[in-house]
């Protein structure tokens, strides 16, 4: 490599540049010698390395990036010849060139529990110990701009990575350069791997997989049409399900995990694939749907997949249980008898006995609902039980979860290894060994804490995970390929496996902010309340004709995928508004062209004419008032049916009071109120006059008339008087 740098120029020239590069690479295997017997005489003498307050000062624009190990987790001491080999990239993003670069591993204090383990993958520890070097092996040109694949070759004996304790051990890939001869070599950048290392066989660390087969609704109310075609493009070869499912598919054989799955994405597919097709909204139109044959693809391989892994649904479109039990709106894993033919033939059981509610988190309310719903088990965050996560290990992932439906049992996550495998899983992520280390150090912690005891772990992807399959299939095989772990399905564990008790219910570890928007949940149940009223207006069958798709359409409406896209959520929610709204709306009163009524009578009736443009008959009740002041009016409200697609003239009995106009306001509602159509402002004059304006008018003639003839009674008597008094005093 370096050997044509060396033949160009004289012949003095070239033996001068071999003079210096012997020495140079003399010195740099003194120093790795120097740094091997310093490794010796530290373990001999003072055990495990306790670090030292050198800390690392990365170049700029120059980092390292382990891309695989292998093995993952070493035989030490079992096999102390076996080779470990590192395989890294070197990345140089900066505008200097180095002359040379070498790559060397460094260890640091032996981590035993997991308060240790947790310190060190926040802020990775000093190391100082250089263990071994192959410098002048590796010695080459990082240029500016470039990247470097290099590998590197260690094994687990004491003179070299000295794996001689139980524990999880931090190492460092450091990169030492020069940018020219004279200058000497420097670290420029280093990365943290985390190995584990156990001295005899632990008892396992037991590991579930739980993982998500979940999309978003695109249907409103229609089963046949959908909003868009994009589940189309999601299970076609490369999209988001087609590469979820592939994962399950090259895992089926090895791990037996527990797939969480939507029945509203299974039924959307099962209609796609028959043989009749679908419609999708596109531009204003509505034309054929694409994806049939990649329907029928994705829920073939499914179908194979489930005999294998264990399945359970969640509640129809994955609703956000939190936000809707929280409005009073009621949660059931119930599904549709029309649902239930079509997903049958695809999944062996119509399981919901283990629950995952969004976020990993409940309220009490929620907890009930879903314990009441029939669930026996739910997936939570260790934030919302947090009780027992000592500094030691973590307690294992089953706990006790009382309820006031009953008892069931919590499904513990640990909130650190989510993080961890959400990194590694994340959208268009590549195989990044680094990452996959941590995740293994974090389940070994267990067994290297307490190597005498059993531990169970639930590992679960980010509910949209958009994997790299190979990645994703990497990650969770090699979670339970290792001397000390193993695999175990949940329904298993659920059985054989002793719960512990990690505290009470936390209910404040769900914000609602995390929930669906509260404009919404308003409307959803602004639009459940209008569809009850309407409903009720129409006979059983016309109901089920005309309002089918609301119960579909509503719990669509509170589904889970609307937290993070709460525009999307809003723009649903009130399309289900507009179509109640224009159901609503087909059924009014007919404002007159005139909109005055003369009243013959006192009580002469107001007749209104109701239109139903539905294709179904309705039942109305249609009432008119007085205006706010006005006073001598009153009209009994009427119920009566409107034929389907015709118009009805309906008479009200009035009661008058006084004679002129009046402006009164007709109504039409639903029989238990619900507005349809707009009110009408209508005018009526009464030309007769009612009972009791009768008789108040006589009354009050009578009362005048007395009051005049008292009044020519007490004149005729004072004028008498005057007559006499003046005859007297004459």
């Amino acid at each position: 490599m370096r050997r044509g740098r060396i033949e160009r120029g004289t012949s003095e020239d070239r033996t001068e540049q071999r003079r210096k590069y012997r020495v140079r690479r003399g010195f740099h295997r003194f120093l790795a010698a120097a740094g091997v017997l310093a490794a010796v005489l530290a373990t001999m003498l003072v055990g495990p390395l306790t670090g030292s307050a050198r800390a690392a000062t990365p170049t700029p624009g120059i980092s390292i990036t382990l891309t695989s190990m292998s093995p993952r987790s070493p035989d030490a001491p079992i096999n102390l010849a076996q080779k470990i080999t590192f395989t890294a990239t070197v990345v140089n993003t900066s505008n200097t060139s180095y002359r040379d670069f070498a790559i060397g591993l460094e260890r640091g204090r032996p981590l035993n529990n997991q308060s240790a383990l947790d310190s060190a993958i926040a802020n990775p520890p000093a190391t100082d110990n250089l263990l071994d070097s192959n410098d002048a092996d590796q010695q080459r040109p990082l240029p500016s701009h470039s990247s470097v694949v290099i590998s590197y070759v260690s094994d687990p004996n004491s003179n070299k990575m000295c794996l001689c304790a139980t524990a999880v051990y931090p190492y460092a890939l450091v990169v030492r350069a020069q940018t020219d001869e004279f200058s000497g070599f420097s670290e420029v950048a280093r990365t943290q791997v985390l190995v584990s290392s156990f001295l005899a066989k632990p008892k396992p660390v037991q590991v579930s997989w739980i993982w998500p087969l979940i999309d978003r609704p695109h249907r409103s109310l229609s089963d046949t049409v959908f909003t868009d075609d994009a589940l189309a493009a999601s299970v076609a070869p490369g999209g988001r399900l087609f590469r979820s499912l592939k994962v399950v598919t090259e895992t089926a054989a090895k791990i037996r995990m527990t797939l969480v799955v939507d029945p509203e994405l299974l039924d959307s597919l099962a209609i796609m694939a028959d043989p009749a097709g679908y419609s999708v909204h596109h531009d204003g139109k509505t034309v054929k749907g694409t994806g049939g044959s990649a329907a029928v693809a994705w829920l073939t391989t499914f179908r194979a997949v489930a005999a294998k892994d264990d399945v359970v649904l969640t509640g129809y479109a994955d609703p956000d249980v939190n936000a809707i039990t929280r409005a009073g709106i009621t949660y059931s894993t119930a599904l549709d008898p029309q649902v239930k033919s079509r997903i049958r033939p695809f999944v062996p059981q119509l399981s919901t006995d283990i629950s995952w509610p969004p976020g990993g988190t409940v309220t009490g309310k929620a907890l009930d609902s879903t314990i009441a719903s029939g669930t026996s088990a739910v997936v939570m965050t260790d934030a919302a039980l947090s009780g027992q996560n000592n500094a030691l290990a973590r307690p294992d992932a089953i706990s006790p979860l009382p309820t006031a439906s009953g008892t069931a049992l919590a499904l513990v996550t640990d909130s650190g290894i989510e993080k961890t495998i959400d990194s590694i899983l994340k959208p268009g992520a590549m195989a990044v060994s680094q990452a996959q280390q941590t995740l293994l150090a974090q389940l070994a912690i267990r067994a290297a804490a307490e190597p005498d005891q059993t531990h169970y772990v639930v590992l679960t992807p980010n509910r949209w995970v958009d994997p790299t399959p190979a990645v994703a299939v990497g990650t969770i095989l090699a979670t339970i390929s290792n001397p000390w772990s193993v695999a175990m399905p949940v329904r298993e564990a659920l059985a054989t496996i002793k719960p512990t008790d990690r505290g009470p219910l936390q209910t404040g570890a769900e914000s609602m902010s995390a929930e669906l928007g509260p404009d919404l949940i308003a409307q959803l149940v602004q639009v459940a309340q209008k569809v009850a009223s309407l409903r009720d207006a129409l006979s059983s069958d016309a109901s089920a004709q005309l309002l089918g798709g609301f119960n579909l359409g509503l719990k669509r409406g509170e589904s889970s995928a609307w937290r993070t896209d709460r525009a999307a959520g809003l723009a649903f929610s009130q399309d289900l508004s507009h179509n109640i709204s224009g159901l609503l709306n087909s059924v009014s009163l007919v404002k007159p062209s005139d909109g005055t009524y003369g009243l013959s009578s006192s009580r002469a009736p107001v007749v209104v004419t109701v239109v139903n443009r539905l294709n179904q008959n309705v039942t109305v009740r249609v009432a008119v008032s007085a205006v706010p002041g006005v006073i001598g009016f009153d009209a009994t409200p009427q119920t009566d049916t409107i034929p389907a697609n015709g118009r009805k003239q309906i008479q009200l009995p009035t009661h008058v009071e006084r004679l002129g106009q009046f402006k009164v306001t007709a109504t039409l509602t639903t029989p238990d109120g619900q507005q349809l159509g707009e009110p009408v402002q209508l005018t009526l004059r009464a030309t007769a006059l009612g009972g009791i304006t009768r008789t108040i008018t006589i009354v009050a003639g009578t009362v005048l008339v007395l009051a005049l003839i008292r009044r020519f009674v007490l004149r005729y008597r004072n004028r008498r008087r005057a007559a006499q008094a003046a005859g007297t005093a004459g």
